[in-house]
C-alpha cells in the first residue's frame, strides 16, 4: 500500500504518544461536500479486519476494511502555519475534493449518500466549497 508520512508528521505523531503499543487509526466516513472525510485517532487495540497500512519505525497507521481502499495513496504532513496548522491529510488518487480540503472522492467510490453535507452543515464549515 502506498502510503506517505513527512518526517515532520511523523515527529508530531510520536509526541502525540505513538509507540510500540499506540498507533493512528485511520478511517473513512461519510460526510462532507465530496462524499467522503477521514477521521484519525490514536489507538491501542487492533479489531478483527484491521490491516496494518504504514509502519515506520515507531509510526504505525491501522485502517479498517471499508476504510483501507480509500487510504491507499493517502499523504500525511504537518504544517505549523499560523492560519491553518496541523494535519493534512491529502490524497492523490482523488478526483474531487472539497475547496477546503476537508473531504474527497475517489474515481472508484461512489459519494457517499449520508450526511446531507455540506458547506454550512459539517462538511466545510462556513463556506467556500467548490470542486
Amino acid at each position: 500500500m502506498q502510503i506517505e508520512v513527512s518526517d515532520v508528521a511523523k515527529s508530531k505523531l510520536l509526541e502525540l504518544g505513538l509507540n510500540r503499543e499506540k498507533f493512528l487509526r485511520i478511517g473513512v466516513i461519510p460526510g462532507g461536500c465530496s462524499g467522503m472525510t477521514y477521521d484519525a485517532v490514536i489507538d491501542d487495540v487492533l479489531e478483527t479486519g484491521d490491516s496494518v497500512v504504514f509502519e515506520s519505525g515507531d509510526v504505525r497507521i491501522v485502517s479498517d476494511q471499508f476504510s483501507s481502499p480509500y487510504v491507499e495513496g493517502l499523504s500525511i504532513d504537518y504544517s505549523d502555519d499560523l492560519v491553518q496548522s496541523g494535519f493534512r491529510l491529502t490524497n492523490k488518487r482523488a478526483v474531487k475534493s472539497c475547496g477546503c480540503g476537508s473531504s474527497f472522492q475517489t474515481a472508484d467510490a461512489e459519494p457517499a449518500v449520508a450526511s446531507g453535507g455540506g458547506c454550512g452543515s459539517g462538511g466545510c464549515g462556513s463556506g467556500g466549497c467548490g470542486s
